[in-house]
């Protein structure tokens, strides 16, 4: 700017107005990062007082709560927020184990444009995970012995799942990686913990079916139970989480998916499936809104995936359809209420969990679905996992890990197809029809002997 002055290019008074430009966005800029930052662990601005003087207290200042439990005051509004400014971006004041993470949740908001969902799950499992004694500890008196023992005590009590253990290893790598990039540690002690010791404590047990999926006979009496409702006067021939269910059954798709699918998404031979429906925390209250990405693409968009539009799902949807236009529904998304709204995946879930557990099922939720129709219809038939995969939208060890059980009742299934193979009631097997032999193995000298 002194350059542009000393050449002519502005004058004074454009001097004058170019700083009082740039003093206005930083400023502006300022306030943005304070109000991203001095927020409550479920995302809700921190207040932000102005005490009008009294007899008892005749001083004229602003306060708020620091989220340490610390207040602070400045005689000005402005001036408040230029402390708050110092606090988040200065550097940090009180250095509990708490501080630091929120200066690191501060950190990851403004440099790595996570999700607001990832940022609310990463305060979530600080609370959940990380005890009120240890939280308002110094950082800089916490050692690797300090973490170790707490990591022991933590597991042998609880016997988490490994996923928890994995999110409260998350948990101290953010803040304690924060601490160490900043100079605040010399050395980070997370780095020291290793996960295996901690593995044994872990309840690492894989679920059984019947904790896992629900049978086919299950899955036929929800469908049955859906279509009785449908016939009753409480519930009305219109009965969207009910079409909603039937139609979860059919393709496994995930609540959020369904909730955001469209009649658009809807081809001659296939059902793009490609969006989900998220929700966000807005002056405290959720927000539901479409995300153009499924789970599995986490934030980039690869156009989802294809699943075969099938005989029994194409005329779900015809009947579902022609209910829409005789009740004169005028709506993008197929899943919606009479006013045309689409169906939130939290009302979704209770209903399917309300609905499974009248029936008596130990299982009650969606993924359920999603996984009943891989081990129940996609796996028996002889569909390869690739196949699988394609269909429900994950990788091929998550599929075989997490997603293909045996059946219940498989001993039963088994038994049958042994005894189906038993001979002569003995139980040895029929003699079969082809043998390999495998000759004697012969050396590169005598094939040369032979040959010649």
């Amino acid at each position: 700017m002194n350059v542009q002055l000393s050449l002519g290019i502005i004058d004074t008074d454009g001097v004058s107005k170019e700083l009082n430009l740039i003093s206005k966005k930083e400023k502006d800029l300022r306030d943005r990062l304070v109000f991203m930052s001095h927020v409550t662990n479920d995302g809700k601005l921190r207040a932000i007082s102005h005490h009008v003087p009294t007899q008892s207290n005749p001083k004229d200042y602003y306060i708020t709560k620091m989220p340490a439990g610390k207040k602070i005051k400045a005689t000005t509004y402005d001036g408040l927020l230029e402390k708050l400014y110092d606090y988040y971006t200065a550097g940090i004041k009180d250095y509990s184990l708490e501080s630091v993470f929120n200066a690191a949740l501060h950190e990851k908001a403004v440099t790595e444009n996570p999700k607001e969902n990832t940022i609310a799950k990463n305060r979530v499992d600080f609370n959940h995970y990380i005890s009120k004694e240890l939280a308002k500890k110094d950082i800089r008196k916490i050692s690797d012995i300090d973490l170790k023992q707490y990591t022991q005590e933590w597991v042998n009590r609880e016997h988490p799942k490994q996923k928890a253990f994995f999110s409260y290893k998350g948990v101290l790598n953010l803040g304690f990686g924060y601490a160490y990039a900043h100079k605040i540690i010399s050395t980070n002690p997370v780095a020291m913990i290793k996960n295996k010791p901690y593995m044994k404590s872990c309840n690492t047990r894989k679920a059984k079916p019947e904790e896992t999926i629900l049978s086919p006979d299950e899955i036929d009496i929800i469908r049955q139970e859906v279509r009785y409702r449908m016939t009753k006067k409480k519930w009305g021939s219109y009965y969207i989480n009910g079409y909603a269910v039937l139609f979860a059954i059919e393709t496994g798709v995930r609540v959020g998916e369904l909730c955001a699918i469209k009649w658009e998404d809807i081809s001659e031979y296939s059902i793009h499936i490609h969006a989900q429906q998220l929700s966000k925390k807005e002056n405290g209250k959720k927000v539901y809104y479409y995300d153009t990405c499924t789970k599995n693409e986490k934030g980039i968009s690869r156009d989802g995936r294809e699943f075969p539009l099938t005989k029994k799902i194409k005329s779900l949807l015809l009947e579902l359809k022609e209910k829409q236009m005789t009740l004169g529904i005028e709506s993008e998304f197929i899943f919606c209420h009479e006013d045309g709204d689409w169906i939130k995946k939290d009302a979704y879930e209770t209903f399917l969990r309300r609905l499974c557990q009248s029936k008596g099922f130990h299982v009650t939720n969606n993924h359920a679905l999603r996984m009943s129709l891989n081990s129940n219809v996609l796996f028996p038939m002889g569909i390869s996992v690739a196949d699988r995969v394609a269909m429900l939208g994950h990788s091929i060890q998550t599929n075989l890990q997490f997603y293909s059980f045996a059946q219940k009742g498989y001993l039963e299934n088994v038994r049958d197809i042994l005894d189906s193979q038993d001979n002569d009631g003995v139980g040895t097997l029929r003699a079969p029809h082809k043998i390999i032999r495998f000759f004697k193995k012969e050396s590169p000298e005598s094939l040369i002997s032979q040959t010649f």
